[in-house]
């Protein structure tokens, strides 16, 4: 086959690759027998035939650029399908499209990532300009049908870079401290350090700083971030004028921040004060009502709610409201994912719900403190709700590996035991434990067997939360 690209001129490149828009590699070459694009032998990835059989390079691992002479790195990057919002302010969601995965940059070799500071660091010398090229991922098509749908140049804008920057520091100063084992990607908002290996045991590395054996892991870009960038070059390909996206971010202060300085400066202030303070006049009837004051501070201060601005949809941010007892216990515990009986049982722990839940996202934790006991938050004076402490968390690796993946086990054990009844309870010592969320006793869900239970789902302990919260400070 001929290469008719030239690799001293990224624009070349990026043409020859977009003669893939919109076919499949089948439509490409349909005359070479030997070709993998046609060779139903072949089990070799598709980004490792575009490679080798559309560039005509050797797949490697050098930690320089795929097209080192302007470099760019490629990535071919799988796409899936999920319900059209014709609605939407997203070319991405109108179209139906969302990334399937994170998009893998490098492995991480602890021991060289121990001598990088950002400025010289590897990761971003080899990809900081991206091919991407995004294919529908169907299943059961032979990957040489794939369709291309979207394929383009990309790099990260200058306000991401900055965020990337903080991400990479984190992850950095993790296995400069000698805790490369605690790493998890709900560590940072936009690049993480995603696993790699079959399993947990077999994929471990020695690191400096540490005799701790540590995951084998790799940059990577993750998920959610990855839908902004296909929203961006769907855009791009388009030459649709969109309205900019609201950011929080700008050339002296990154998002988490300022939120970071916004509450801090209204630490110890009551609700009622708060709400003078910002002109809030909100009548106290929601159940939510202290989750609304802070989206209307939020609104008086940024001019819309936290999830709203793209740093919170990039980074997969998620806000809570807490409030605690005087002893710093939470009222009750917090509520996450309802379980799909039928789902959980099929997944794998690796790429389940609740892993990705507490593995990949960021929490937002907005934490008010009562002056004196409760029972219903209700009865409370809001001039006895106190802000107390605000925190960006995610679940330590160590809490998701071993306590939540018990829980977890434990969960799809019963469920394929038909034990309905029988979940891990609050009493059980684990940092969660399940049970109804259920609007009454007639809220039901299909199960495995064909029956209907009681919609159920993860709970995180009012004790490990308040752990949680201290250890912070």
């Amino acid at each position: 086959m001929k290469y008719n690209y030239d690799r001293n001129d990224k624009e070349s490149i990026e043409e020859y690759a977009r003669r893939l828009l919109n076919k499949s590699l089948s439509n490409i070459n349909t005359s070479s027998k030997e070709s993998k694009f046609n060779n139903e032998k072949s089990k070799g990835r598709l980004g490792q035939v575009v490679e080798e059989e559309y560039f005509g390079y050797k797949v490697n691992s050098r930690q320089e650029a795929d097209f080192k002479e302007v470099g760019v790195e490629l990535k071919v990057c799988p796409l899936k399908n999920i319900t059209k919002k014709s609605k939407s302010n997203s070319m991405r969601e109108q179209l139906g499209y969302s990334a399937k995965e994170r998009i893998v940059l490098s492995i991480i070799d602890y021991f060289k990532l121990n001598e990088e500071s950002w400025e010289n660091n590897s990761i971003m010398q080899k990809c900081k300009e991206l091919l991407l090229m995004f294919y529908m991922n169907e299943k059961d098509i032979p990957k040489e049908e794939l369709i291309f749908k979207i394929i383009s140049l990309w790099s990260p804008s200058e306000k991401d870079i900055k965020i990337i920057e903080k991400d990479w520091n984190i992850i950095s100063n993790k296995v400069k401290e000698g805790r490369a084992h605690e790493i998890s990607e709900g560590d940072t908002m936009y690049l993480g350090a995603c696993t790699k290996g079959s399993t947990a045991e077999k994929s471990k590395r020695a690191q400096p700083n540490s005799e701790i054996m540590a995951q084998q892991r790799a940059f990577s870009y993750k998920r959610q971030y990855v839908d902004y960038i296909i929203d961006e070059l769907l855009e791009k390909e388009q030459y649709k004028k969109v309205k900019a996206s609201k950011s929080l971010s700008d050339d002296n202060i990154l998002f988490d921040e300022k939120i970071y300085n916004i509450f801090n400066g209204i630490l110890n202030k009551s609700v009622s004060e708060i709400m003078s303070i910002y002109s809030i006049n909100r009548e106290r009837k929601a159940k939510n009502f202290i989750r609304l004051v802070v989206d209307d501070v939020c609104k008086a201060v940024f001019g819309d709610k936290l999830e709203n601005f793209e740093e919170f949809k990039k980074a997969s941010i998620e806000l809570k409201t807490i409030v605690l007892k005087p002893n710093g216990m939470p009222k009750e515990s917090m509520s996450f994912e309802q379980i799909d009986y039928c789902e959980i049982v099929n997944e794998e722990w690796e790429t389940s719900t609740i892993k990705d839940k507490f593995e990949n996202k960021k929490h937002l934790w907005v934490i008010f403190k009562s002056k004196i006991n409760f029972e219903k938050q209700s009865e409370l004076s809001l001039d006895d709700i106190i802000l107390d402490k605000v925190m960006f968390w995610n679940m330590p690796i160590s809490d998701l590996e071993g306590s939540m993946y018990r829980v977890w086990l434990d969960t799809v054990d019963k469920i394929k035991k038909v034990k309905y009844e029988s979940f891990i309870k609050i009493s059980d010592n684990e940092i969660a434990h399940i049970r109804p969320k259920a609007r009454n006793k007639e809220d039901l869900i299909i199960t495995p067997q064909g029956s209907y239970e009681r919609r159920k789902c993860f709970w995180l302990n009012a004790k490990y939360i308040k752990d949680q919260i201290n250890k912070f400070y």
